[in-house]
Formats: structure tokens, sequence, C-alpha cells
């Protein structure tokens, strides 16, 4: 089998793999982009504690995850001030010291107001590293491979926390969530001290007055695939049951998809430095935008289960590359910023976006939409990665 896959791929280069004083920067890349966003990668089981324990409503609890995701998101307007004039080191320990405290208050936050704010001041802190990480992994040699661990340590640690929590919650309640988080996270503070992503370099005359369309077309590209993606997934179960299919086997299968993810996202690392960037996108889009395709028309459950593996093994494979055909653009640092905004707004607007279609013209027509965006995702980041968007010249 190796003998095989070494005659298609070519040498993996000798400077490809991180040496192995580099490894704790892989650590570092892995370990704070997992932790960070870990509320919204085990939502179902804490939605479900949210109700119980503090009485939330369905709209408070999307109102929860609202601040959870959008101070995620929001991290990368003041970090195109701060990423200027700090280190990544001072960045790193600050925002780290302030997601551990944050997560200690909200242990003791007396209602839903005081909770709001104190989710919404911890995932800002939590954006700011995963800036640092998307930074950092972004200016690596191996990016692609990078990306690809950034992705599976999110995917596994939410794994392990879907398995984990409700058997915390039973015996420590909601709490439980809250210092798992800062735990995890003082653990890993040394790690801070030696943060060493770049920061963002001032803008100069040449990119100020052209250098806009690569940013552009970067957060066109990674919306319009995130569009694609919430309405596909988001609606997975729904799409499902109007085959026909039971809910207990759909829900196995989507949930044996999830473990897919983890695959695609380690093959990403494999092929990250020998596989040609360009063939991994086409490969990935092309599985992608299959899958979408299969969803349409009536399914039986093979084919929704192929579906479903495919969808969720090339949404992991493809973005790793996705972002390193970005950051392999980006001269400043600047852009990633950007597409950490761009993440949390396409994860969150898709799903209503589509929704209404769903709602008004039917799931085919949702589909269609979803596989038009998936391709014009795909059509925009050829576009990147063969050059023909770049930044204007420094001057």
């Amino acid at each position: 089998m190796s003998t095989a896959i070494d005659s298609v791929l070519p040498p993996f280069p000798a400077d490809a793999g991180p040496a192995p004083e580099s490894w704790g920067k892989v650590a570092r890349i892995v370990i704070f982009s997992a932790i960070v966003p870990l509320a919204l990668l085990v939502a179902p089981v804490l939605t479900t504690q949210l109700i119980a324990e503090r009485g939330l409503t369905p709209a408070n609890v999307g109102n929860y995850f609202l601040f959870e995701l959008g101070g995620i998101s929001l991290a990368s307007l003041p970090a195109l001030w701060w990423m200027r004039r700090f280190t990544s080191r001072r960045i790193a320990t600050v925002a780290a010291a302030v997601f551990v405290a944050g997560n200690l208050l909200s242990t003791v936050a007396p209602d839903i107001a005081v909770l709001f704010a104190t989710r919404l001041v911890t995932a800002m802190a939590g954006g700011a590293l995963m800036l640092l990480c998307l930074n950092a992994a972004g200016a690596s040699g191996n990016r692609d491979r990078l990306f690809g661990w950034w992705i599976a340590g999110q995917l596994v640690l939410g794994a392990i926390g879907l398995s984990l929590l409700p058997r915390l919650f039973a015996g420590f309640g909601l709490n439980a969530f809250y210092l798992l988080m800062a735990a995890m996270m003082a653990a890993a503070f040394p790690l801070a001290f030696r943060f060493d992503a770049p920061t963002i370099e001032p803008a100069r005359g040449g990119e100020r007055r052209g250098g806009m369309l690569l940013p552009a077309v970067a957060m066109i590209a990674v919306f319009a695939f995130y569009i694609g993606l919430g309405g596909s997934w988001a609606f997975m179960s729904v799409i499902a049951g109007r085959s026909g299919l039971k809910p207990l086997p759909v829900a196995d299968t989507i949930a044996i998809a999830s473990l897919l993810g983890i695959a695609g996202a380690l093959l990403a690392t494999f092929l990250g430095g020998r596989a040609k960037r360009w063939m991994a996108l086409s490969a990935g889009y092309a599985l992608l935008f299959g899958a979408v395709l299969m969803l349409l028309g009536r399914l039986d459950m093979t084919a929704f289960a192929g579906a479903a593996y495919a969808f969720k093994f090339s949404w992991t494979f493809t973005l790793p590359f996705i972002l390193a055909a970005i950051a392999g653009r980006d001269t400043s640092g600047g852009i990633m910023a950007w597409i950490n905004m761009v993440i949390g707004f396409g994860t969150s607007i898709g799903p209503v976006i589509t929704g209404r279609i769903l709602g008004g013209a039917g799931a085919e027509t949702m589909l269609i939409f979803c596989a038009a965006m998936i391709a014009a995702s795909f059509v925009l980041l050829l576009l990147i990665e063969g050059g023909a968007v770049t930044r204007a010249e420094r001057t």
C-alpha cells in the first residue's frame, strides 16, 4: 500500500515536517485552537444542560451561542489594532488569563445577563488566541499540514467532550463545563509564554491603494463555502426525514460521519507538503459538491449515508487547504483576522439563509443553492491559489 501511495505522491520534502524543536509550535496551535471553540463543538449536550439547569428558553439558548460564537468572531476587529502593537507572547498570556478568569466567573454568574456578558468576554479572549493560531499556522512553511492538525484537534476534543460532559453534568452540573474549560486553559498556560505567531504588519502605501482585492475575494470564498456547508449539514436530518428515513438510524449515520471528519482532517495533514494544493482543493471540492447533489431527490438509507460520510469527510479535508491557500498570499497577516470573523459569521448566518430557502422553496432548491455556493467558492479559491488575485506590491 505504501509503495502505491509513494508512486503517486511526490517525495516528501526534507524540510516539510516540523523539526523536533518546532513540535512545540504545533502543540500550541493544536491545543489552543481546540480548547477555544469547545462550547460550539459540544453544543448538543451543552444546550440540554442549559435548558435543564438554567431554565433557558430555545430563544435564549440561541442567544447564548450567539455570544459564544460572536465573541470569537468579534475578536477580529480589535485584533487589527492590537496585533500591530503588541508581541504575540503578550497577547497570548493576557488572552489565556482572561479566558481562565471568564470561565471561573461564569460558574458564579447570578443571572442570564451576567452569564451572557462573561461568555462574550471569555469568547473574545479565546478569539484572540484563535487568531494567533491561524497566523502561526499560516506563516509556517507547512501550513497545509498545520491547518489539518488545527481542525483535527478541534474535532477530537469535541468528540471527547460529547462523550464525557453528560457524565460530568450528571455529577456536577453545568459548572463542570466552565471549570473544565478553565482547567484546560490553565494547564496550557505555560505554552502561551512561548507563542511565536507573527503579528500584523502595518499596511503600506501600495497595499492601501490596491491591496483590497485579495482580502475581498478570500472573504467571499470562505463565506460562500460556509453558506454551502450550513444548509447541507444543519438540515441533514430534515432532508432525511422528508425522504421517510427513521430518526435513529439517521442520528447514528450523522455520528459516524463526524468521525470521518476527523479522518478527513488527518488525511489533509498527511498530504500537506506532498500533494499539489490545487489538486487537493479540486478533489475536496469535487467530493463536497457531489455529496450535496447526492442529497437531491428521494433517498434511501444507503444513499443518505454515502452523502453524509462524503460530505463530512470532504468538508474537513478541504478546509485546511482553503486556509493555507489564503495564508500563502497574505503578506501582512491581516487577512487571517478577517477570515476568522467570516468563518464565525458564515457559520451562524448560513443556516439562517438556507433555512429560509428550505421553508420557502423546498429542499431541492436549497441544495442546488448550496451546491452553487460551493462551486463559487472553488472558483475563487483557484484564482487565489493560481496567483490571479494577489495583493498589490509593497512600496
